[in-house]
């Protein structure tokens, strides 16, 4: 990867779903599906089986939980297509919070992303045209979300509401069995806006949760049924 590549979104047009009032919020593709395309991009995935799409890689598992959760007639690997249909059907929308950035390594971690573009008109226009649930990949894009795209500047778009925010965690968290004292840094937000209320939910990496999941409220001994209660949860409180 040259050094002091801009790499850019190729797909962020795919997600703008009319009429949707959810949203599926991540920060930025991988490397082999960012523009500009090239030669080593295209091999690495073909090597790979990566989707040029929304949570793509291989290493994902986000679409077998939408569709274990939500819509068991997708197809793995991912089909664009048929994934655009059935959001459009759920009145979901998608998107990410980075239009541009330069990539530091050939790593996906949003750690090595710099000289960030945010997404702020787009994901401003999905809130202004309906969205109010928010499902939030990774706490990183609930923190870039909330400092970067609604109570950035001057003049915000909206403001985060603690105490709505707290309730609403600690209602989710004991719905699962979790312990809201293993939380430092929230993993839900409500926003103010205007005259209405965007409520926000971050969810463990899709591909390795048992690795965060202490940051997710979970302090027991059986992780994994955790993180299926967890992700059970939260998609199905986006679906409804």
């Amino acid at each position: 990867m040259p050094i002091g590549e801009i790499e850019t979104h190729p797909y962020l047009h795919q997600g703008q779903i009319n009429r949707a009032t959810k949203l599926i919020l991540g920060s930025f593709p991988v490397y082999e599906c960012t523009n500009q395309d090239n030669l080593i991009k295209q091999e690495n995935r073909h090597d790979e089986g990566t989707v040029r799409f929304f949570y793509g890689s291989i290493d994902s598992k986000f679409w077998q939980f939408y569709r274990d959760i939500i819509d068991n007639t997708i197809l793995l690997p991912p089909n664009p297509n048929l994934i655009i249909q059935s959001l459009t059907q759920r009145q979901i929308a998608i998107s990410d919070t980075i239009i541009s950035c330069e990539r530091h390594d050939f790593s996906s971690l949003d750690s090595k992303l710099i000289r960030k573009t945010y997404n702020i008109n787009g994901i401003q226009t999905l809130i202004n045209n309906g969205v109010r649930k928010i499902l939030c990949t990774s706490k990183g894009v609930l923190n870039d979300l909330e400092n970067k795209i609604i109570c950035h500047g001057n003049l915000p778009f909206g403001q985060s509401n603690n105490l709505l925010g707290h309730i609403f965690q600690n209602n989710f968290i004991n719905v699962i069995g979790g312990n809201n004292n293993q939380i430092i840094n929230p993993i839900a937000k409500v926003f103010v806006i205007n005259n209405f209320q965007v409520t926000a939910l971050a969810i463990p990496s899709p591909g390795s949760p048992q690795r965060q999941l202490a940051k997710f409220g979970f302090d027991g001994q059986d992780w994994r049924n955790y993180a299926d209660s967890y992700f059970f949860n939260a998609f199905n409180w986006l679906n409804e």
